[in-house]
């Protein structure tokens, strides 16, 4: 049975991720965890960009810009979790 997610826990998992200093590759894992439970794109994009807006943090943005990136499809086929075509 697949783990449950939604979006609330994927801001609680990504803001922990980042407050930790998670790397990059463990921060995708969560967004793949949630892809494959069912998450969407567009709610992903949503909860990065909140997070965004309310951890005021430069060293936090570099971090939330990639996984926007990678959210939106401007990244390697090798990271990349929605198929945008």
């Amino acid at each position: 049975m697949k783990k449950e997610f939604d979006n609330k826990k994927l801001k609680t998992d990504i803001h922990d991720g980042l407050i930790n200093h998670c790397e990059f590759f463990d921060l995708l894992k969560i967004l793949k965890e949630y892809k494959d439970a069912g998450g969407k794109q567009n709610d992903a994009y949503a909860v990065l960009e909140s997070l965004r807006e309310a951890i005021k943090d430069d060293s936090y943005e570099d971090r939330i810009l990639e996984l926007l990136d990678v959210v939106v499809g401007f990244c390697s086929l090798h990271v990349r979790i929605w198929d945008n075509n």
